[in-house]
């Protein structure tokens, strides 16, 4: 088979063997040669033909040229009259064919067939000529090798190479061709399920009456639970989408047992999450006669705009709602007594099982119920796990797993250039996504996730430059403030809320779509399961009719020595991690001391059992020494196989402390309480505000980090050279701020902890002396140009009041009832504010 081809004044000879498999497979010629076409006596016909074979050119007659194209199969690479009338008058035959005009500029033919080639302006070129195309045009334009995937899949997708190049132009605009950006859809794969109304489930009529106001029909999740037996009582892990209807399955299990007076407990890993849903069941379940109370670890603090949470007996409550903490702190200080009767369990986002700290915690709190309320239904609810199987059978549950999405979703994949760029893109894309309107009368509203408090309002301000409402949004803002951007994006008044991806969990914004500025969460990539948690945020079935979510990763940006063009590939293309729980030394302490403090006296084989098949850094009989030599446990006197906690012991559990607190605590009783809290709990959320980063970044040459208590923040702030160049009023107040925390004589200063210890102080005494959160972040700002957030002040003396409580307890147990009445006194002044 011979392939010509004109090429100017010349026509080209590429033999390149038989025809068989020839398609789509690039071939090196034979030889190849050329001639030109002449009139000779008003016929064309060859002249000059030539072989160029091994770099050596060698002429043969234009007759051998015939004989060599009469006994081969013809191919006309291009229209060309001259030479189609030679071949008709030789009675030579010809048919036309597509080549791959750029494999030949490196000395090879590849025949195209017009499904497997790809557009490039007036032409067609081969899959290999493509993706070389677009690996050059990367290179020019400075992306790195891990983004060609997603490229050569676009390619793939469009079989248009001029599109594919396109996305380098710096003229590209990505928001108005986003059929370019999409990475792939996930899609709502619909199938029939028997519509089912509330009224006809076996439920009680005034319960259903409310339920009917709400709810028309029942979801997919809630049929599929309702088969497996959840009003039978049966244990129940549902695994579904975000807004896909979960909650209302454990409110079909527990609220029918409350109205029997058989105790409904909801647990949530969070303070915010757990007051939104106890406010919700008090609003509806209040008119059943149902008493609802709220349990969560401490919110005492008494600050205008703050959330103040005072926990209540639960014991005549039909309905509790707490945090895990909560729950596990009635069980930890014996008060089991009060959830006599217990029905139903139901453990919100149980995918914390793999938190770490908190999923140790969690999977203990879960056992002590299953051991100490056997007959209580149990339901877990989670969005995202993959291996359901196991957990279900862990926790001897029935698996309801619902794997569609409520809504189809979009995901995308833009390169910035610049940082520049990526907060235009952000406030467009906003913008955009606010403009549209779903079919159920919505606007699109946007979240923007990104890594850092600081970052959410220099995000915002820069968006909202745009002409785009929007707020940042922190767990170091106010209650108050947290509460009005929640209702006004409810309202639909924000159009888009900037938080951070540390604060995912528990944000509830019914969002149609999600940004990621960033692929990290602080100073960490995110993992496969907090990825899939975030982007559920994007889509609700009864605003939206799809979710959108974009990833703007930042050409050549590191963290590491990982690019983040490498990271959000990975992203998009893992799947969700499997959910395990990975005990500390320090876990498994506490947890063995839980589980002694909650059910009394247990014995050491029982005990042991539950921690068989838990893969543990030491072993069960080590940790039972431990608690038995610090004096946290001790064996009954008539069954030395029977434990129970001592008074120290119970103390230690109910305050959730790791053991070396605890004893630093125990071996400090005589020492101030507050100084003790200063040294155990530092204040640790304090930032240089931004004129002073700005300007030291500017000298130094170099970023410098926001947190002041960060070693390098520590070192540039305390070094006279650097104060030297920085303006009198910046300069003044670096230097006040050593003169007032810094001035210790440690060696290691200003890397020892008084820095922390010493600011810690100042705000605890100016709340002793009355000051609000507020007016002491203000103090900060003003003298030392410190941000200190309000919110992370209330948040932090929160804390320091759950430490003060620990020390009142501990002394007690030791019958140190000076210390215990001292440290009581305090905590009141700090609740109060005086």
């Amino acid at each position: 088979m011979i392939i010509l081809r004109r090429n100017k004044k010349v026509i080209e000879v590429y033999p390149i063997g038989s025809p068989k498999g020839a398609l789509n497979h690039r071939r090196e010629p034979l030889f190849f040669g050329y001639f030109k076409l002449v009139d000779v006596d008003g016929k064309i016909r060859p002249q000059r033909f030539i072989i160029r074979q091994d770099n050596v050119e060698t002429f043969k007659s234009p007759k051998e040229l015939i004989k060599i194209l009469r006994k081969q199969k013809i191919l006309l690479a291009t229209k060309d009259e001259e030479l189609e009338e030679m071949l008709n008058s030789l009675n030579i035959a010809y048919q036309y064919a597509n080549i791959c005009r750029h494999c030949t500029f490196d000395g090879y033919i590849t025949l195209l067939r017009k499904d497997d080639s790809y557009k490039l302006y007036d032409e067609y070129i081969c899959k290999n000529c493509a993706e070389k195309e677009i690996k050059r045009v990367m290179d020019l334009r400075g992306y790195s090798s891990v983004s060609y995937p997603r490229f050569k899949k676009l390619l793939d997708e469009t079989h248009n190479l001029e599109k594919v190049l396109s996305m380098f132009d710096p003229k590209f605009n990505p928001i108005k061709h986003d059929k370019l950006t999409i990475y792939d859809k996930i899609r709502v794969k619909k199938k029939n399920y028997p519509k089912i109304s509330v009224k006809q489930l076996k439920l009680p009529n005034k319960f259903k009456n409310i339920l009917s106001k709400r709810v028309k029909h029942l979801l997919p999740v809630q049929i599929l639970s309702l088969n497996a037996g959840l009003l039978s009582g049966e244990n129940q892990l549902v695994v579904s989408a975000t807004a896909s209807g979960k909650t209302l399955v454990g409110e079909l299990a527990g609220i029918p047992k409350a109205m029997r007076k058989q105790k409904f407990i909801y647990i949530t890993p969070l303070v915010a999450l757990a007051n939104q849903k106890y406010r919700d069941f008090k609003a509806q379940y209040s008119k059943l006669g149902l008493k609802v109370a709220i349990k969560v670890g401490s919110n005492r603090v008494k600050a205008k705009g703050e959330l103040t949470l005072k926990n209540k007996s639960v014991k005549d409550a039909d309905i509790i709602v707490a945090t895990y903490e909560g729950l596990d702190f009635m069980l930890r200080a014996g008060h089991s007594n009060q959830l006599k009767n217990l029905g139903c369990v139901v453990i919100d986002e149980i995918h914390m099982l793999d938190a770490e700290e908190r999923g140790p915690r969690l999977n203990g709190l879960v056992q002590r119920l299953i051991s100490m309320f056997p007959k209580a239904q149990l339901i877990g609810l989670s969005a995202t796990i993959k291996n359901p199987k196991q957990i279900a059978s862990d926790f001897n549950m029935n698996l309801v797993e619902y794997k569609e999405r409520p809504v189809p979703l979009e995901r995308h994949l833009i390169f910035a250039k610049s940082e520049y760029e990526k907060r235009n893109l952000l406030a467009e894309l906003a913008k955009k996504e606010y403009d549209r309107k779903s079919s159920k009368g919505f606007r699109g509203q946007t979240i923007i996730f990104t890594n850092s408090r600081r970052k959410t309002h220099q995000i915002a301000q820069s968006v909202e430059k745009k002409g785009i409402t929007t707020a940042a949004y922190h767990a170091g803002l106010s209650y108050a403030k947290k509460v009005k951007i929640e209702k006004d994006f409810a309202a639909q008044k924000i159009s888009t809320v900037v938080t951070t991806a540390a604060l995912a969990a528990g944000v509830d914004f019914p969002a149609s779509q999600v940004l990621f500025e960033t692929l990290r969460m602080g100073n960490d990539w995110l993992t496969n399961n907090e990825f899939s948690q975030m982007i559920g945020r994007a889509g609700r079935p009864t605003y939206h009719d799809i979710g959108r979510v974009y990833l703007i990763p930042e050409l050549n940006k590191e963290f590491d020595g990982v690019s983040e063009e490498r990271i959000a590939i990975d992203l998009l293309d893992s799947d969700v991690d499997n959910i395990n729980v990975e005990y500390t030394e320090d876990d498994l302490y506490e947890q063995v001391l839980a589980d002694i403090s909650a059910m009394q006296n247990i014995s050491v084989d029982d005990l042991k059992k539950r921690y068989t098949n838990i893969e543990a850094p030491i072993l069960f009989d080590e940790v039972m020494d431990k608690l038995v030599d610090v004096k946290l446990i001790q064996h009954s006197k008539n069954d030395k196989q029977l434990y129970h906690p001592t008074r120290y012991g119970r103390a230690v559990s109910m305050s959730f402390l790791k053991i070396y607190k605890a004893e630093y605590i125990r071996t400090h009783l005589k020492q101030h309480p507050l100084i003790t809290v200063e040294n155990i709990e530092p204040f640790e959320s304090a930032y240089l505000a931004n004129r002073i980063i700005n300007r030291l970044s500017s000298i130094l040459k170099t970023n410098v980090s926001s947190r002041l208590f960060a070693d390098s923040t520590r070192d540039i702030i305390t070094t006279g050279e650097v104060i030297a160049k920085l303006d009198p009023q910046y300069a003044d107040k670096l230097i006040t701020l050593q003169m007032d925390f810094l001035s210790c004589s440690c060696k290691e200063k200003p890397f020892c902890n008084c820095f922390e210890v010493n600011i810690s102080d100042k705000i605890i005494h100016q709340r002793l002396n009355g000051w609000s959160p507020d007016r002491i972040s203000k103090y900060f700002m003003t003298n030392y140009d410190i941000h200190i957030y309000p919110g992370d002040i209330f948040t932090w003396l929160d804390q320091v009041i759950r430490t003060l409580d620990a020390i009142s307890r501990i002394a007690l147990a030791f019958n140190n009832k000076k210390t215990s009445n001292f440290t009581k006194s305090l905590i009141k002044k700090i609740e109060r504010g005086k």
